[in-house]
């Protein structure tokens, strides 16, 4: 069979490939619903599934139930048509990672989800049509390492040690470099994360100014985009997420006592809705963003696929 690597990320917000991102939102149907709009409709095991924009519940362990499975199903078939490619009768490599505080305890297990899951092979309709294909192996790797080492190179051959903090929806990551290499003592995963972030700011300004907002219409607001929000209303979402901003630094501290000394990485979504906050802050001296919300997938998929090189004598 043809070999095809698939890198994927699977955040607490969103689901990220090479070519696509979309909200880890699952729904369930015991008939084949309507089609609405092209929406995808994948089925799987006599059950549909169509993606939602409502976020499932953090899950610390993310192989307690089969909705990840599901979402990388979707993940593989969308990166599929992205890529103009098919996936019936072709082995696929899996690139996967888990955050770095995780990923010592997590990766056999994470591992152990995707191949238990497809023992059988991998067998499901999307939009109508078959998908029949042959999970081969599943490398997993740690979050923010992939990705800092394929966007971000250069920083390792200028400076001893670089910090890579990742913001995601559930958790925010630290992960310290030294001479290109993790520095294991040094592995940090706080479950405070945007989503959080997001709760503390709409039950604010409901409760302050009457005002429901969702997730959407905050994430408007720190971008800087065009909202029809009272500027007293703009002023305190912005003052909020300085002050979050603010809190999250204060924790890292525990593990980095001056971000002035090295160069600062930050990446994951996260960080570039609250780029104003972070570049802003006086606890940092030089800093990158990998503004491409996709950087870990991409590396998981280019370490994977070095991987594979490496076992083949390339």
């Amino acid at each position: 069979m043809a070999e095809i690597i698939m890198g994927i990320d699977h955040g607490n917000g969103n689901m990220k490939g090479v070519h696509v991102n979309f909200p880890c939102g699952l729904v369930r149907y015991t008939s084949e619903p309507g089609r609405f709009m092209n929406e995808d409709i994948l089925e799987y095991n006599g059950v549909y599934y169509t993606l939602s924009e409502t976020r499932m519940p953090f899950k610390a362990d993310k192989t307690v139930d089969e909705d990840y499975f599901i979402l990388t199903l979707f993940s593989l078939a969308l990166e599929a048509k992205e890529r103009g490619i098919t996936l019936s009768g072709k082995d696929i490599v899996l690139g996967v990672g888990l955050p770095p505080a995780d990923f010592g305890q997590q990766a056999p297990g994470f591992k152990k989800y995707f191949m238990e899951h497809s023992k059988h092979g991998i067998s499901f309709r999307f939009n109508g049509k078959p998908v029949n294909c042959y999970l081969k192996n599943v490398l997993v790797s740690p979050q923010n390492f992939a990705a800092v080492m394929c966007y971000k190179a250069s920083l390792f051959r200028q400076y001893r040690t670089v910090n890579c903090i990742d913001i995601g929806d559930g958790t925010v990551d630290l992960l310290v470099i030294r001479k290109g290499q993790p520095d294991l003592s040094v592995r940090v995963s706080d479950r405070s994360g945007m989503a959080i972030l997001r709760s503390e700011i709409s039950n604010s300004i409901q409760q302050n100014y009457g005002i429901h907002l969702e997730s959407s219409d905050v994430e408007q607001v720190l971008m800087q985009e065009a909202t029809i929000l009272d500027e007293e209303v703009v002023r305190e979402i912005q003052k909020m997420a300085g002050d979050w901003m603010q809190r999250i630094i204060n924790k890292l501290h525990a593990y980095v006592p001056d971000f002035r000394t090295n160069p600062a990485v930050f990446l994951g979504g996260g960080s570039l809705l609250l780029k104003q906050q972070i570049e802003k802050s006086s606890d940092f001296k030089y800093i990158e963003f990998i503004e491409d919300i996709r950087a870990n997938a991409v590396g998981y998929e280019k370490m994977t696929a070095l991987h594979i090189q490496k076992r083949q004598g390339v």
